[in-house]
């Protein structure tokens, strides 16, 4: 197998590297082992701006010595559109494109990592995931929660939604079916365009069993799909009558402009009932901040999942995680506290766990 012999940056960790100064380093680390290794990351949509950042700075701390090359895999591409990662000892190169797509969501990155330790191929070390453990998962998989987000309903600020809240019920009775225009919940009258975000994604798993309790494609209702926190993937004709769910810290990056804005005129909305009653989002264009707290129904751990056979083990966990009896001062520098103000300008609530660590493994 061909090892690399240049660093590569992942897209979203160059974009994360143009609009952010990100210091801190690990005072104990996995011992260099003289390989350049290539440390891939794929999987959910939600969280891949974030671990962009992430990884940048795991690119550019002093702890990386060997030094290996952390890759953030973008979830979708389209048209003639590619990302490559490069080959190290342990994989050769993979190029994704529209006929070879990277791991599309938690569950297809969660798939990936597994697949990746089966073969012992190092193609993914890192599934990136919005979803907590699930029980066909395996008990090599470590979970690492780093963060706090919210998921909540969004509508267009001009459509016939607009400046709506909706109770619980109300929700989900637009997702059963049994409330089908706008002018039943106070809008104006059209029919509601009710959507959801593709399959395999974990914003999807979330916010079908968890806010609404029910799978919505077993009731009365027609449900059309969009790439999970992209207003644009909704048709242009649907948007003024949509109904989606949206990830709060995803519509807060965008609307504070270190990703791409994709939010296409839909805003986030509050949602009564459900433990958190205002609006889930404070703050002004390019410095919003979250509004919601942890009682919120729709509030829900993000994680970085490393799996204990993966060939490079060791140096993933110490990007993204930590070892037993770590602390702030040993851990990694996400784990360590050092990256909370990434965390909070990515429109993440910041975790506290154990030994003043800013992470919680399950």
């Amino acid at each position: 197998m061909r090892a690399r012999t240049t660093r590569f940056l992942g897209a979203t960790a160059i974009a994360a590297c143009a609009c952010l100064t990100l210091t801190g380093t690990a005072s104990a680390v996995a011992p260099a082992n003289g390989l350049s290794e290539v440390i891939a990351a794929a999987g959910s949509d939600t969280t891949v701006d974030i671990t962009g950042a992430i990884l940048a700075n795991a690119n550019g701390g002093a702890w990386n010595s060997d030094p290996d090359n952390f890759v953030n895999v973008p979830p979708l591409l389209s048209g003639t559109q590619t990302f490559t990662v490069p080959a190290d000892p342990f994989a050769d190169e993979v190029v994704y494109s529209a006929g070879n797509p990277a791991p599309n969501g938690s569950s297809q990155g969660k798939a990936a990592l597994k697949a990746s330790a089966e073969a012992g191929d190092g193609k993914i070390d890192i599934a990136r995931s919005s979803s907590a453990r699930g029980s066909s998962d395996p008990g090599t998989f470590e979970y690492f929660a780093f963060a706090t987000d919210g998921v909540t309903w969004a509508s267009s600020a001009t459509g016939s939604g607009a400046g709506l809240t909706l109770t619980l019920a109300q929700l989900r009775g637009i997702y059963d079916g049994s409330i089908t225009n706008w002018n039943q919940v106070g809008g104006a009258n059209s029919p509601i365009k009710v959507y959801l975000p593709q399959t395999g994604s974990g914003t999807l798993s979330f916010f079908t069993g968890t806010v609404l309790g029910f799978d919505p494609t077993t009731k009365p209702v027609t449900i059309k799909r969009f790439q999970e926190h992209d207003g644009n993937s909704i048709p242009a004709a649907d948007r003024a009558t949509a109904i989606a769910p949206f990830s709060i810290a995803q519509w807060i990056a965008q609307g504070n402009t270190v990703v791409a804005d994709k939010r296409a005129g839909f805003t986030v909305n509050p949602l009564t009932g459900a433990g958190f009653n205002g609006s889930p989002v404070a703050g002004s264009a390019g410095s919003y901040t979250p509004a919601f707290t942890t009682a919120f129904l729709g509030s829900r751990s993000v994680y970085n999942i490393v799996d204990s056979r993966t060939p490079s083990y060791d140096q993933a966990k110490r990007a993204v995680g930590f070892d037993d009896g770590d602390t702030a001062s040993t851990a990694s520098p996400l784990c360590g506290g050092q990256l909370a103000a990434t965390i909070q300008q990515y429109g993440f609530l910041t975790v506290s766990g154990p030994n003043g660590l800013s992470c919680v493994k399950s």
